[in-house]
């Protein structure tokens, strides 16, 4: 049986394959994924995400069909716009649908901060202001103090299609004065093979959405594979 260590669920925003490729690329051998899209228009603004979230339950409900040891929805700024404590409300809308394990990719990024002991950190988004305050706001709410926030200005039709290289460039005009990590927000990015680089460049711990999410959808699973290819994260 290909699941035979875990078996995870995957719920991606519509308009972007990026955190599915991601969950493909690196679990581990023994670890299924069973990914479902959730309708999403691609603006990442707080009335375009609420409705993504809206329609969570009964995407969950996909998953009633067949045990997972745990349900993930792939979506930060998804899970985090009603302000503290909204991933966990999410967690739980996912749980009540599938009973299976609800996670959240904010859920995960808390947790990593957590794991990391890292308090403070200077964050890259390709969100606009007004998400990026709502971002601001729950980090700060849960302990974490954002140094800086930045949303990168990109002429791409859509987040997925932003390189790895262009996120770079902007990490570099980053002000991490002041900052213990860099998170990079969004399920959407195509970040993770840029993770080692910007540690070994820049000195700092990297958490990233789908890394972190992977990482804490393993561990829920019970599963301690270390992939130190992306990052410090994947080690503890």
């Amino acid at each position: 049986m290909y699941s035979w260590r875990a078996q995870i669920g995957v719920i991606a925003p519509s308009v972007s394959p990026n955190i599915e490729r991601d969950f493909a690329r690196f679990a581990p051998d023994g670890v299924g994924v069973a990914t479902t899209r959730i309708e999403f228009s691609g603006n990442p603004i707080a009335s375009e995400l609420q409705k993504m979230v809206d329609r969570l339950s009964i995407t969950a409900s996909i998953y009633k069909s067949m045990p997972h040891d745990c349900v993930v929805f792939g979506c930060t700024s998804g899970s985090l716009i009603g302000g503290m404590d909204f991933d966990k409300q999410c967690c739980k809308t996912i749980e009540e649908a599938c009973g299976c394990k609800g996670l959240t990719t904010s859920t995960a990024v808390l947790e990593a901060f957590s794991c990391l002991e890292t308090g403070t950190t200077a964050v890259l988004t390709p969100y606009p202001d007004e998400t990026n305050n709502l971002e601001r706001q729950f980090l700060e709410d849960n302990g974490i103090h954002v140094t800086c926030i930045t949303g990168m200005k990109f002429k791409e039709p859509r987040i997925c299609y932003i390189s790895p290289e262009t996120v770079y460039q902007h990490i570099k005009q980053l002000n991490l004065a002041g900052a213990e990590s860099i998170f990079i927000s969004c399920t959407g990015l195509n970040v993770l093979d840029i993770i080692e680089d910007i540690e070994t460049d820049f000195g700092l711990p990297v958490i990233t959405s789908n890394q972190s999410t992977l990482w804490s959808a393993l561990r829920h699973s019970r599963v301690k594979t270390r992939i130190p290819y992306l990052g410090k994260l994947l080690t503890l």
